[in-house]
């Protein structure tokens, strides 16, 4: 988020970390912003070894070259570290790399490390060896996103500023068309399960990363809300394709899944009372009478409702520039990492929750 000011300071010093799809875009937007200059790069592919870092971001050529090397980027001394690697089947690798930077005195701004959006409702496997490399290093840390992240946080902080009183809450998110949006087969087929045969259980349910990654935000908005949790409740289920189904990475088979909807619910007096809901499907997966609806059509997008007095409705689509293919949800991941780099590297020492931005006068609560 970069606009001329007219006046001149120093730059912020940042080495990256990263250049698969996100990373990439994240790279990109460092490069291009003035204030910030990128110091160092680090690549796990050695095909990206000494290439130069606008290579590989679509950019010119700027003087920085990738390397594999993490003495290189320590030597390289930036103020922050935007870390955008991978956490697809590496969690642990992923809290480690953070950990190191953090104990080396340096501020990291992550896209890779969701269930800490939210700190105070992170699994204690996240949270707490990046709580005590950050006291270790005297550093910050701090985990963005898009959704999770300032989508499902301080939109709905917001929203919430003027609301009265307020029955429930719930966020659904579309994900349509997926094999377009996000066209790699390995996290389709793997971890949300389209093309698997009926009754298996996608991934990210049984390896309970629905409930690591959304459980902070349905924790954050029910604390917002001065909501006494008894339990997050799971309720998920899936469909099957009714015919083989042409989509951009293949055909579904007839009777395997093509698509599925789960919900994350904070229960309050046996109700649920915050939720947020998930539907994910690919190229002509036919909808469910049962399912809400997307406000538009066809397209994908979050929805957020508020029942009480008085209601309150959003609907909110990411749509992508005139002449630009990079997926909108990825760009807004990524920038909303990267704007946050001046704020990180000024915070003091710690972990940082969000929104850094929002109102904080929010002090309605669910009625009982």
């Amino acid at each position: 988020m970069t606009f001329s000011s007219g006046t001149t300071s120093a730059k912020r010093r940042v080495a990256h970390v990263g250049t698969g799809m996100t990373g990439s875009v994240a790279l990109r937007a460092i490069i291009d912003d003035p204030a910030l200059d990128l110091t160092a790069l680090k690549v796990s592919s050695p095909a990206k070894v000494g290439t130069d870092a606008g290579a590989l971001c679509g950019r010119p050529d700027i003087g920085v070259v990738a390397t594999d090397d993490l003495g290189v980027v320590l030597d390289a001394k930036p103020d922050c570290i935007a870390y955008c690697a991978t956490a697809v089947r590496r969690e642990h690798e992923v809290i480690a790399d953070i950990v190191a930077y953090l104990e080396a005195g340096m501020n990291v701004v992550t896209i890779s490390a969701i269930p800490m959006v939210y700190p105070k409702a992170a699994p204690a496997n996240w949270r707490e060896p990046i709580e005590n490399a950050a006291l270790k290093g005297n550093s910050t840390f701090y985990a963005a996103g898009c959704e999770p992240g300032f989508v499902s946080l301080n939109l709905p902080t917001a929203l919430l500023a003027g609301a009265g009183v307020i029955d429930t809450y719930r966020m659904d998110e579309y994900a349509l068309d997926l094999d377009l949006a996000y066209p790699i087969w390995e996290v389709l087929h793997e971890s949300m399960g389209f093309g698997k045969a009926n009754g298996h259980i996608p991934i990210r349910i049984a390896v309970g990363k629905v409930n690591n990654d959304w459980e902070p935000v349905v924790r954050y908005i029910a604390d917002t809300l001065g909501v006494d949790t008894e339990r997050v409740a799971l309720d998920w289920e899936t469909i099957l394709a009714p015919d083989d189904l042409d989509t951009a990475l293949g055909v579904i088979p007839k009777d395997t899944i093509c698509g599925h909807r789960w919900q994350l619910a904070a229960i309050q007096n046996e109700r649920p009372v915050v939720s947020v809901q998930y539907f994910a499907a690919v190229t002509s997966t036919p909808w469910p009478d049962s399912w809400p609806r997307p406000a538009q059509p066809g397209q994908g997008g979050m929805a957020f409702r508020i029942k009480g007095n008085p209601n309150m409705n959003l609907d909110l689509r990411l749509d992508p520039a005139p002449g630009d293919s990079t997926n909108p949800g990825v760009a807004a991941t990524a920038m909303a990492a990267i704007n946050a780099i001046p704020a990180v590297i000024d915070a003091a020492p710690g972990l940082l929750d969000m929104p850094l931005a929002g109102p904080s006068i929010v002090t309605r609560q669910i009625r009982r």
